[in-house]
């Protein structure tokens, strides 16, 4: 330490000297005036000595004085030790003593006479500068607690440091300090531990949510039926007591049998599955809808709850339901135009697994072939039932709810698709994760993409790489690859580099990354380019046709194998190829298309016509286009408009239509931008008066004109229903 020297009265230099130490720090000028001035004080007592040491940094010698003037001159001494304390630049430095000190000081001045007071005031000791002392500690005590940023140390400043403005803040941060202990443990001690500790901070809700996930997952580790059953047992109350019941009853049923089922329900008669146990009971035990199995259903679960369901459930189930419209209300019609539920909904969909969903006032429920309800109308949307679970939602939320209105997932999701393999994709803030069927959550919300689960895996992306998770929700291929799709089971075609491959679900390359493209499977057979040249692989990945034929864009799209055939269209003549490679080819023909039938359409001299395997002349070519047979029959163009032709060249369907496309064993013909439907012995059921035609059902169309509807069964030819 750099000791500075004392000075006489006489030193003109030694009084510049310490003047000078005196106005670099924080003190009133009235004390520099006053130690520096012609003024003195009789005798320099030890508090006066004391400030005196304390502006020349003499530390040691100015804590002396300091103390030994503490018990007869609390209010300066104490703040001049609270000062010394304060400060870094000394080995003294203890914000807990400065903290002492300031506050012995504090409480000292409040109780001074002014005469008193105006002495310390010569010290600069007045009550703004024991508030800036107070404040200036608090500042530097609040500063160290947030560079540990540890529980114990804003613990010890809320404790210590009470009269501070930053108590606060120092009592969120520490809520958010102990928040992040616990979750680096995330265990069930941990999270119970902070909402012991701090029930009223921010976090604890989300704490709360942590300890009921980690306490369930804790208990329920080895995934045994009796650990769910000793879960529920111990914390009823828990949120998580419906998912240990699911999970017993998936675990208590995997046999996915009546019996299964019924030893549940005789096991478990307080789970809220039962109904839907007994529900699955009925679906398997009347799969066929006959008579024989129905009567043996009820002989053999007479205790069966829906009982009274069952005659007329019996009955409709034979008969398939058709949503239509009148006077702006929907209700049901069956296929022969019978009304079977009355016009009363707002809207109604087609029904799947025995119900469906309307709407009313507003709200969504669900409905059995009867029109009793099966779920409340409590919904703001809602999609088909299927495998008794639907995505419904509730409040701008959407959950998933089981036939017996259980709630599956719960409603948090800005979107939730329908259960692929017992597993949906949920999004929220425009991430997806992966939840169970049992609301678990399988993933974050980590993805930017992610598709559905195909055979317990699914393709997933993130920062533009694909890669694919399995159903526990863990990358097996990470996301590395710039596209990823399926192309067989456990085999997926992939691109990186703008090379493309074909990989396993363990990564394994099965096909290299080599090409330019690769096309869709059909017929054990996949299209591949290099270089502008494609052939195609089989199903085992070896090149079972050369990349040796010209490529174009068109052909990557429009390149399956139909009944052992390919056709490579080009700009002047297209190729035809078997599945071993073999060129088709007849003579005289300048162009080919798809075989159907045993028929070929070839293109001879500008027209088209059909030839048989061995270029045998069957239809002579008269067409400007010629499709291939299907069920006998085939599209033409014939002077510039579409017919019909049979086997042996003949119009079933004269050529007047501009378009005619084949769907559910039907053409449906249009022309002049009106559509009518024609049936297979080129009877017409519909003329060509329609702006719209849609298939119902296999055998019911709807049709509109001039914004009205009518229904169709075509089987019969009769108008069920109109509008």
């Amino acid at each position: 330490m750099e000791y500075i020297r004392p000075c006489m009265n006489h030193d003109l230099t030694c009084n510049h000297f310490r003047t000078k130490f005196l106005r670099n720090v924080l003190f009133p000028a009235a004390l520099i005036g006053l130690l520096t001035s012609g003024f003195t004080i009789a005798k320099a007592d030890k508090l006066q000595k004391g400030f005196e040491r304390l502006q020349i940094h003499d530390y040691f010698r100015a804590k002396e004085y300091f103390e030994k003037s503490l018990k007869k001159k609390p209010a300066g001494a104490a703040f001049g030790l609270s000062v010394i304390y304060s400060r870094n630049s000394n080995p003294f430095y203890n914000l807990d003593s400065a903290r002492k000190y300031v506050l012995i000081s504090d409480s000292a001045y409040q109780q001074l006479m002014l005469k008193k007071k105006n002495y310390y005031s010569a010290f600069g000791v007045h009550e703004a500068a024991i508030q800036f002392q107070k404040d200036s500690i608090c500042e530097k005590a609040f500063r160290e607690a947030q560079l540990e940023n540890e529980v114990m140390n804003y613990n010890h400043f809320i404790n210590e440091f009470i009269f501070c403005s930053q108590t606060g803040n120092a009592v969120a941060l520490r809520s958010k300090a102990a928040f992040n202990a616990a979750w680096k443990i995330n265990s069930s001690a941990s999270w119970q531990n902070f909402i012991e500790s701090y029930p009223d901070a921010p976090e604890y809700a989300e704490a709360k949510s942590h300890y009921e996930e980690r306490l369930f997952d804790e208990i329920t580790s080895d995934k045994k039926i009796s650990s769910y059953e000793k879960f529920i047992s111990l914390y009823p109350e828990s949120p998580y007591r419906m998912q240990a019941e699911k999970m017993i009853y998936e675990k208590a049923t995997l046999m996915n049998s009546a019996d299964a089922f019924y030893q549940f329900i005789l096991k478990y008669p307080a789970n809220r599955f039962v109904n839907e146990a007994w529900r699955k009971i009925y679906e398997l035990s009347t799969k066929d809808y006959t008579e024989q199995a129905f009567l043996n259903f009820k002989k053999r679960f007479p205790d069966y709850p829906f009982m009274n369901e069952l005659e007329t459930d019996f009955r409709l189930q034979q008969s398939f339901f058709i949503p239509v419209k009148r006077n702006n209300l929907w209700g049901y019609i069956n296929s022969e135009g019978k009304e079977m539920i009355h016009f009363q909904y707002d809207e109604a969909s087609l029904f799947s697994d025995g119900i469906a969903f309307v709407q009313k006032n507003g709200k969504y429920g669900y409905i059995n072939k009867s029109g009793i309800g099966i779920i409340p109308f409590e919904y703001d949307d809602a999609e088909i039932l299927k495998n008794n679970m639907a995505v419904v939602m509730k409040g701008e939320k959407y959950g998933l709810i089981s036939r017996s209105n259980a709630n599956l997932i719960p409603f948090e999701f800005d979107e939730l698709s329908e259960p692929a393999e017992n597993i949906c994709i949920a999004v929220k803030n425009e991430k997806s994760a992966y939840i169970s069927t049992s609301g678990t959550q399988l993933t974050g919300f980590d993805f930017d993409f992610a598709g559905e689960f195909r055979n317990g895996y699914a393709i997933a992306g993130m920062d533009d790489k694909y890669g694919l998770i399995n159903n526990a929700g863990h990358f097996v291929i990470p996301p590395k690859f710039d596209n990823l799709f399926f192309v067989a089971e456990g085999k997926y075609k992939a691109e990186s580099d703008d090379t493309w491959g074909i990989i396993s679900i363990s990564g394994d390359t099965l096909l290299p990354f080599e090409y330019d493209a690769i096309g869709e499977f059909s017929e054990s057979r996949a299209l591949i380019v290099k270089n502008r040249k494609c052939g195609f692989v089989d199903g085992n990945f070896r090149i079972a046709i050369p990349a040796i034929y010209p490529f174009n864009d068109f052909v990557l799209n429009n390149s399956a194998f139909v009944n052992g055939y390919v056709l490579l269209r080009q700009k002047n003549k297209s190729i035809l190829l078997d599945s071993s490679g073999n060129k088709i080819t007849f003579a005289n023909a300048e162009d080919y298309g798809l075989p159907g039938g045993g028929l070929f359409p070839v293109k001879k001299n500008r027209k088209w016509g059909y030839v048989n395997e061995r270029g045998q002349v069957k239809i002579a070519a008269r067409f400007e286009d010629a499709a291939r047979f299907v069920k006998g029959l085939a599209i033409v163009r014939f002077k510039k408009n579409f017919g019909v032709i049979d086997s042996s060249g003949n119009f079933v369907i004269h050529p007047m239509n501009d378009k005619i496309v084949f769907s559910n064993n039907v053409f449906i013909t249009t022309r002049a931008g009106m559509s009518g439907i024609v049936n297979l012995n080129g009877e017409t059921l519909l003329e060509n008066y329609f702006e719209k035609i849609e298939f119902v059902s296999p055998s019911v169309i709807s049709f509109e004109r001039s914004g009205k509807r009518k229904w169709m069964n075509i089987d019969t030819g009769k108008i069920i229903f109109s509008e």
